[in-house]
């Protein structure tokens, strides 16, 4: 078995027009319902690790050393056409049913990027 990380993104635009079809229960059920499906499908099969939504961009802050100092920047990038909106971690046979998974998740969210996370079936990584 191998882990995937699965990653969703969408632009600012997506975020909040996806904010204001989610303000009642109807419309989260609408939007994300498949999604629910196909974590059952993957929490009945074994194969689901962990998933998530993320926050809205504007929460976002990048922190990094810069000249021996931490700087803290607030919000995305403003020539970031795309922002990171969710994650998931698959543990599956084969990099084939990580892609299949993966197209079925297209569906909901749009384009998914696929990256093996490198290390052992246990869960150490190798550095």
């Amino acid at each position: 078995m191998s882990k995937y990380l699965m990653l969703s993104y969408g632009t600012q635009a997506d975020w909040d027009a996806g904010k204001a079809s989610v303000g009642s229960t109807a419309g989260a059920d609408q939007q994300f319902g498949p999604a629910d499906g196909i974590a059952q499908e993957l929490i009945t099969s074994g194969e689901f690790v962990y998933a998530a939504g993320l926050t809205d961009p504007t929460h976002l802050q990048t922190v990094e050393l810069r000249a021996g100092s931490t700087v803290v920047t607030d919000g995305p990038f403003a020539e970031a056409k795309e922002v990171l909106a969710s994650f998931g971690i698959v543990d599956v046979a084969s990099h084939d049913r990580a892609l299949e998974i993966a197209a079925k998740l297209s569906g909901v969210f749009g384009r998914i990027e696929v990256r093996p996370i490198d290390g052992d079936s246990d869960g150490s990584v190798d550095l």
